[in-house]
C-alpha cells in the first residue's frame, strides 16, 4: 500500500468555495515560502559597514519579532554566542525548550495543530535574513521535555509519542522548502540518556535540592506555580487522580511544581539547551532567552494553545489562543474552512474568525 503524503499542494475532490481557496492559498504560501527573504538596501549597508556578526545580532534582537526587552547580560551572551559560531564558520545554534505534548484540555490533543504550524512558519520568517546573509546558516532545535510529562502531569507516553511523531511529520513538510543551510528539528531530552538510570540519578539529586529551596519561596510565588501545575495535570490520565482526596490532589499539584523545577535544572539537559554556543528562543520571558512569542500577534505557547485564523480586509492573521481564550470564542461567529495542505488529522480544517479578537475585556 502506498502511503499518502503528509504535505499536499492543492485540493482533491470537490470544488472549494472562494474563502476555502483564499485560505488554502494563504496557508500553502506560508508553508512553501517560509524562509523566503531578499536582502534590503539597509541590510546590505549594515553588512558592509558592520559585518555579519552585527547583522545577525540586529536581526535576532529586532523589535519586529522581539516581544520583550533584553537585559544587558542577555545581550552580551547573544553576541558572544554569535561570535563563537561565526568564528568557527558553523551554523548559529538555537534551542527552544518546551513541554513536548499537547495540553489535554484542548480539542486537538494529543497531536499538533495550526498553532504549531503558525509558530514554525513565524520562526522561519524570523531566521530567514540570517539564512540569506550567512552561508553556514542556522540549526534550530525544538528540545522536547516529554520525558518528565507522565509523572508530572499524569499524561500518557502514548499521547506524548503521538505529539512527537506528528510534530516531526509537520516539520518534514516545512523542511521540503528549506534552503540547504537551514536545519530545524525536534529532539527529545530523553535521547541524551542512553542509560535511563543516569537521568533518574540527576533528577533525584535536583529534587532533593529544589525541595529544600522551595521552603523559602513566598506564598505569592507558590500560588502562581501551583495554579500552573493544576492547569497541566490530567486528573483522569495514566492513573486515576480524580478520585483522590482533596489533600492528595493538592500533593500531586505541589509535586508537579517540584518536578518541574527539578527537571529543568538537571545538568545534561541544561548543558544541551544552554551550553556554550547556544541561543535560547522562547515564547515569553525566561532567563537568558530571546522572547519572541509564537506569531506576530500571539505569545501563547503553541503546545498549550489552538491555532486559528483571524480574517482581515486584506488577508488573514495567525492567532494562537490559550485554553481560556479558546473557551471564550469557540462558539462565536466563524467559518470552518476545509483544506488540503497537510494530511495530519488536525489540518483538514481551520477556523476563521471574521471579528477582531479583543481579550483585554
Amino acid at each position: 500500500m502506498v502511503q499518502a503524503p503528509a504535505c499536499k499542494a492543492g485540493y482533491e475532490g470537490s470544488i472549494p468555495s472562494r474563502i476555502s481557496m483564499e485560505t488554502q492559498e494563504y496557508l500553502s504560501d506560508k508553508l512553501k515560502n517560509c524562509t523566503s527573504y531578499d536582502l534590503t538596501t539597509e541590510d546590505k549597508k549594515l553588512l558592509d559597514d558592520f559585518g555579519v556578526e552585527e547583522f545577525i545580532y540586529k536581526k535576532l534582537t529586532s523589535k519586529k519579532f522581539r516581544k520583550w526587552s533584553l537585559a544587558k547580560d542577555v545581550k552580551e551572551r547573544i553576541r558572544q554566542t554569535i561570535h563563537l559560531n561565526v568564528g568557527a564558520n558553523q551554523p548559529i545554534e538555537f534551542r527552544f525548550p518546551f513541554g513536548g505534548y499537547k495540553l489535554w484540555r484542548l480539542p486537538t490533543t494529543p497531536e499538533v495543530d495550526w498553532a504549531e504550524f503558525f509558530t514554525i512558519a513565524y520562526y522561519c520568517q524570523y531566521l530567514a535574513p540570517i539564512l540569506k546573509a550567512y552561508k553556514p546558516g542556522v540549526s534550530f532545535i525544538f528540545s522536547s521535555d516529554d520525558i518528565i510529562i507522565e509523572r508530572m502531569d499524569n499524561v500518557s507516553k502514548k499521547d506524548t509519542d503521538a505529539y512527537f511523531d506528528s510534530f516531526k511529520t509537520l516539520l518534514g513538510c516545512f523542511q521540503k522548502h528549506f534552503p540547504s543551510n537551514m536545519k530545524m528539528e525536534i529532539m527529545r531530552i530523553a535521547d541524551l540518556y542512553p542509560n535511563k538510570n543516569d537521568f533518574e540519578a540527576e533528577l533525584k539529586e535536583r529534587i532533593s535540592q529544589i525541595t529544600e529551596d522551595s521552603k523559602s519561596w513566598d506564598k505569592a510565588e507558590w500560588d502562581k506555580l501551583l495554579k500552573m501545575s493544576e492547569l497541566n495535570i490530567k486528573f483522569i490520565g495514566v492513573e486515576d487522580w480524580a478520585s483522590l482526596s482533596e489533600e492528595e490532589k493538592q500533593d500531586k499539584i505541589k509535586a508537579g511544581v517540584i518536578y518541574h523545577h527539578s527537571y529543568i535544572s538537571v545538568p545534561r539537559r541544561r548543558a544541551y539547551n544552554r551550553g556554550e554556543g547556544k541561543i535560547v528562543v522562547f515564547t515569553t520571558v525566561i532567563p537568558n532567552a530571546i522572547a519572541i512569542g509564537t506569531t506576530k500577534t500571539s505569545v501563547t505557547k503553541f503546545w498549550t494553545g489552538v491555532g486559528v485564523l483571524e480574517m482581515k480586509e486584506n488577508g488573514f492573521s495567525d492567532r494562537i489562543l490559550s485554553p481560556e481564550q479558546w473557551g471564550r470564542v469557540k462558539d462565536t461567529k466563524h467559518e470552518i474552512v476545509n483544506l488540503d495542505v497537510i494530511s495530519l488529522k488536525n489540518f483538514k480544517q481551520v477556523r476563521a474568525f471574521p471579528d477582531e479578537f479583543n481579550f483585554r475585556h
